[in-house]
This record gives structure tokens, C-alpha cells and sequence, in this order.
């Protein structure tokens, strides 16, 4: 609440010194038209719409483009609120995801309990801890130096603890602060889901990052950033098949490197080029390089690992009610960027046939989808997607510190069937079928099926 009280009366004085400004540059005796300031309803002014739309995060989950606007008669000056509140209830059958620790109403299907527990196979839920509010503030709307600040605050639907999700300026294509990462294609990530979770193969994490995304050249578009990255790797040590010993000491279950030892100074580089015939006709090759650098303690010495990762994604629209969704990414190291595997210390291992170095692991999210518009205000969706690791099986078993395999990764399987009903432009009810699978390395596997609903009013 500190944070909005604050941006609200940044706002207030920003609006005050910039009517005063326009006066003063007009003449005391006449007030001038362009320094009006209007509170006004965004569907009735489609040109306020496009200027708030432009700098908005594209997100599966994303805040729409707000009913109402405060802005300057000339759009020198726009602010608007938005927000949403999405009370969810539902119940899971085959096990009891809901209960485990940062998963909550978020179907995450690495957490699902392998194997699940007796008596503990299903739960019923309400939960109404899965709301969200933004605030952006526009100078110069539609002109070429438009210049926009934007920020999101939301629980994230375990707690009633309000998180910072989003907070970023853009400013001619650059765009810099906490922020979905150029490696998330957002139009292409997934049809809408109550889930708020979503596919367990999605490309999709918040950075911290600067980004220029450039204009359309007949359609085609390029970008390029620099993320602060995140690591998860194993602890270094060493549970290869190669060698047991190495200079005539132990090394099996023993430090070989040490990832930690070195702070990262080498920014993850993501990229992308598109070409879009249309909003929802549109093709994507993003990539992304990242180097890790850690220390050998069997040599001494500092060391670097390269990933890198590739993703094909974006949208068919055949015909006008129906929406297709696709996003197929393969990379070694990426698991920071794929939704299921993001947490796992399983990125980057040691390397079995080089002891003492650290190597990336291969890894893969598929994802699949489908939005058909039965009607203005009925809408079906589906989506299937599978996230999985390879060549980890030894350290993702060691990770298993917890009766339920925590870590213990090697596939997700998700899968959603969704039916949304527009009561009007502000309420929307929905009910929503999940499937999910976890397959561990030497566990076995487990499911879990959800049935939930819910009812989101937004701003």
C-alpha cells in the first residue's frame, strides 16, 4: 500500500506541474486546450488505447488495457490503474498438489508428490489469493519519444504478501528494469488458462534486463537484450560413471567444482527475429546465450560453461474464431527459462568424462494450444506441453532430499481444457479441467487432476 500511496501522489503532483507549465507557456489570461486534463473511458478513444497498449508486458497473464484513463487532452501526460481479482475454487483428485509449498493454485507439475500419499489423494480449495494491480504513467503518447513507466504488484496466490512483479521503463524501443525476458514469446506462450501456473514447457521467467526491440520493417522485427541471470546448478560433486579416482584419490561423491566460488559477470543474451503477417499470424526464432563460471578444484583453475537455447514459437489464425498456439524450445543450461525445470539444481552438472568441469544440461519445453470464440463472450481453449531433461539422472536422485522426491525431475506433462464466459467487460467466470504427470529417475511417476473455477472481476 506504501508503494501505491506513493506512485498516486507522484501522479497527482506530476499532472499539477504540468498543467501549471502549459499555463505559464500560454499566458495567464487563457487557459490552454492541450493542458486539459480528462478522466475518460478507453474503449471511447481508441487513439489512448493504442498508446497504452504499446508498452504493455505481452503475457499469457497480463493486465488488459484499463477501463478508464486519466490523461492530458493532447496525451502529453496518460495514467492509468488497472487491476484484477480472480477468487479460485477447485478441488484435485489423484493427489494433493494444492497443499505443497509453493505450489498452491499454481498447477506446477514438478511438484507433484511421487509417489502421493495415502490419504492425501485429493483436496477441495478456495482461495482468493490471486489478484494483481498495475500502474502506467505515459509521457509524449504518440509521438515518437513516448516514454513509458510501468509497474505490477500481485500476491502470488499462496500468501496474502504483495510481491513486485513487474517494473520497467520504455523509451524507443528500449526497454529496461524487472521485466518478461526477450527469451518469452507471450503472444505465443499459451492460450488463457485459470490456471495461473501454466504449461509446464512455456518459455517464461521475469529478469532483470535491458532490451531493444525494434520497429516493423513490412512486418519483420528484431531484439536483443541483456539478462541478469539466475543459476541452478548442482552442488559440484562428482557422481559420474567414468572415473572413480583422479590422480590417485577418490573423487565419486566427492566436490569436483565448485559453482558458487565466483560471482557472474557475464550477462545471459537473448535475441529474437519475427515475422507477423497479422497479430495472430506471426513466426518467431528467439536464442539465447549465457555463460557460467565456476572453479575446478581438481586443477585450480577458473572455468566457464557456455549455454545456449533456441526456440521456434508464434501463432496461426486460419480462420477467424480459432487460434493456434506453438512454442517448441531445446537448449543445454536454459532451465532458469522453461517453466517446470526453472529451480531444479540440475542446469549445470559436472561433466562425466572431465572431472573437474561443470557441463550444461539438455533440456527441452514443448507447448501447444488452441483459443476457439464461440461467440463475443464465449471462448473454449485447450493446450498440451511437456517439459524434460536429459543426461541428469544421478544428480537429480541425489537432489531427492524429500519424501516426495524434490528435485527428482526428469518430465512434466500438463494439460488444460478451459471454458470462459464474459458477463461483461469487467466479469468473467470460467471452469477449467488440469492433467498433469511428473516422471522421476528412479521413483516412478505420479498425476494429479484439478476441477476449479473461477471468477475474476477486472478494472
Amino acid at each position: 500500500m506504501r508503494h501505491t500511496a506513493v506512485l498516486l501522489l507522484i501522479s497527482a503532483v506530476s499532472m499539477s506541474v504540468y498543467a501549471r507549465t502549459s499555463q505559464a507557456g500560454s499566458g495567464a489570461e487563457n487557459d490552454s486546450v492541450d493542458s486539459k486534463v480528462e478522466f475518460i473511458k478507453t474503449s471511447s478513444h481508441p487513439d489512448v488505447k493504442e498508446i497504452l497498449q504499446k508498452d504493455r508486458p505481452s503475457e499469457t497473464a497480463g493486465i488488459p488495457v484499463p477501463h478508464f484513463a486519466v490523461r492530458t487532452a493532447d496525451n502529453k501526460f496518460v495514467l492509468t490503474i488497472g487491476g484484477q481479482i480472480n477468487p479460485i475454487l477447485g478441488a484435485d483428485f489423484g493427489n494433493d498438489l494444492y497443499e505443497v509449498s509453493g505450489a498452491g493454485i499454481g498447477f506446477v507439475t514438478s511438484m507433484i508428490p511421487v509417489p502421493p500419499v495415502n490419504g492425501k489423494k485429493s483436496d477441495f480449495y478456495i482461495n482468493p489469493l490471486n489478484a494483481n494491480i498495475d500502474f502506467q504513467v505515459v509521457g509524449f503518447g504518440g509521438t515518437r519519444n513516448q516514454v513509458t513507466g510501468y509497474l505490477k504488484f500481485g500476491t502470488n496466490g499462496e500468501s496474502a504478501a504483495i510481491k513486485l512483479k513487474k517494473a520497467y521503463v520504455s523509451w524507443m524501443g528500449i526497454t529496461a528494469g524487472l521485466k518478461s525476458t526477450l527469451f518469452e514469446d507471450g503472444d505465443a506462450a499459451s492460450p488463457p488458462t485459470i490456471d495461473p501456473q501454466g504449461p509446464s514447457g512455456m518459455v517464461s521467467t521475469s529478469a532483470y534486463e535491458v532490451s531493444y526491440v525494434s520497429p516493423s520493417f513490412k512486418g519483420f522485427r528484431f531484439a536483443v537484450g541483456l539478462d541478469m541471470p539466475n543459476y541452478y546448478t548442482s552442488n559440484g560433486v562428482y557422481r559420474g560413471h567414468d572415473f572413480k579416482t583422479w590422480r590417485e584419490e577418490e573423487i565419486g561423491g566427492k566436490p569436483v567444482a565448485d559453482p558458487e566460488a565466483f560471482n557472474q559477470n557475464v550477462p545471459d543474451i537473448p535475441m529474437w527475429v519475427e515475422y507477423a503477417a497479422s497479430d495472430y499470424n506471426r513466426v518467431r526464432l528467439s536464442g539465447i546465450i549465457r555463460n557460467f563460471t565456476y572453479r575446478d578444484l581438481l586443477e585450480g583453475k577458473r572455468r566457464n560453461s557456455v549455454g545456449w537455447g533456441v526456440m521456434l514459437s508464434g501463432n496461426l489464425n486460419p480462420v477467424e474464431p480459432l487460434i493456434l498456439y506453438l512454442q517448441a524450445a531445446y537448449g543445454k543450461g536454459i532451465g532458469a527459462y522453461i517453466q517446470d525445470i526453472s529451480g531444479q539444481p540440475l542446469s549445470f552438472i559436472p561433466d562425466d568424462s572431465r572431472p573437474g568441469h561443470m557441463t550444461p544440461s539438455p533440456m527441452m519445453g514443448l507447448t501447444f494450444g488452441a483459443t476457439y470464440n464461440i461467440t463475443p463472450k464465449w471462448q473454449v481453449n485447450a493446450v498440451v506441453s511437456e517439459a524434460r531433461i536429459w543426461n541428469v539422472g544421478p544428480y537429480a536422485t541425489a537432489a531427492a532430499d524429500a519424501p516426495d522426491n524434490v528435485n527428482n525431475y526428469k518430465y512434466g506433462f500438463y494439460a488444460a481444457g478451459n471454458v470462459f464466459y464474459n458477463i461483461s467487460s469487467y466479469l468473467q467466470v470460467g471452469v477449467e479441467y488440469l492433467y498433469g504427470r511428473r516422471g522421476t529417475w528412479n521413483a516412478g511417476s505420479a498425476l494429479d487432476n484439478r476441477l476449479q473455477m473461477q471468477i475474476m472481476f477486472t478494472l
